[in-house]
């Protein structure tokens, strides 16, 4: 088994900045969030700059999981309604989609879509402000595997050998035994390294470990909850078949009961039955 020094990982991840194979739209988003004067109309023509690009953020803002009453027609308008963190991200995930398409991930952008509607969904029962920060954060929380898995493939490749060989362990723990940082501690350096919002990082950084979030404890707890259920539905594949542990404090906090849970595990089969058509 190959070791890996995770203070390197770390220099590596700090260098990578942003992902390379991610379009130039997405590095100039990420250099436009400290500017007080931006306006949605150069947010817009930036991404619409890549049309593909474009065309995937507009698909995701007009899917059912929003519930707009009219279309969204252009980039510009869904910065105005959606808000720029949440285009933004919408941005990175479908960049991410392709990373995962041409590496032949369909099942973790599958679960992590999953995640999205299944967060978003109970985002909307907590009366949460924002809940549209939520169907992103469902969509980023395994962001940093696309760097692991694809962008480090000698590094994902031995990890999951490791697995493979003992059958009874999470990726998530592996990682952080062999490597001494996880996916999830990538996913918050990236996060870092974009300038989202705290409702969007801590989400991505504690996803396994919702107790630790300061500032965003509501929104950790609600992406770990939809994380564990959209695993138990078997809505994709993040990677492994193993449900990780249920902190019962992120459970309490988003508080369902065996009543509620059935409903809200209905709802989202039937909104999973959609999720092809953003593939």
């Amino acid at each position: 088994m190959t070791t890996f020094n995770p203070t390197d990982l770390r220099n590596r991840i700090e260098k990578l900045g942003d992902l390379p194979t991610l379009p130039h739209v997405v590095q100039r988003l990420a250099a436009m969030i400290g500017r007080p004067t931006v306006s949605t109309e150069e947010i817009g023509a930036i991404i619409e700059k890549d049309q593909v690009l474009a065309a995937k953020v507009l698909r995701l803002a007009n899917s059912p999981f929003y519930g707009f009453p009219s279309r969204i027609g252009s980039v510009a308008h869904a910065v105005i309604v959606l808000g720029f963190n949440v285009v933004k991200g919408l941005t990175l995930c479908a960049s991410a989609l392709s990373i995962m398409k041409d590496a032949g991930m369909d099942q973790l952008w599958r679960h992590s879509l999953g995640v999205a509607i299944t967060a978003n969904l109970l985002a909307a029962r907590l009366e949460i402000k924002n809940p549209e920060e939520l169907f992103v954060a469902g969509l980023l929380h395994d962001i940093g595997k696309v760097v692991l898995y694809v962008k480090w493939p000698e590094v994902g490749s031995s990890i999951k050998d490791v697995a493979k060989a003992e059958g009874d362990r999470s990726l998530f723990e592996l990682e952080q035994e062999l490597l001494g940082l996880s996916h999830a501690d990538i996913g918050g350096c990236l996060a870092n390294a974009w300038n989202l919002p705290v409702t969007l990082r801590e989400p991505i950084l504690y996803h396994h470990a919702p107790t630790l979030a300061k500032e965003a404890a509501l929104q950790t707890a609600i992406v770990h909850v939809a994380d564990i259920l959209v695993k138990g539905l078997a809505c994709g594949n993040p990677g492994d078949d193993l449900i990780p542990p249920l902190s019962k404090q992120a459970w309490d906090m988003v508080g369902l009961d065996e009543h509620t849970l059935a409903n809200y595990i209905a709802k989202a089969s039937s909104e999973f039955a959609t999720i092809d058509d953003y593939l």
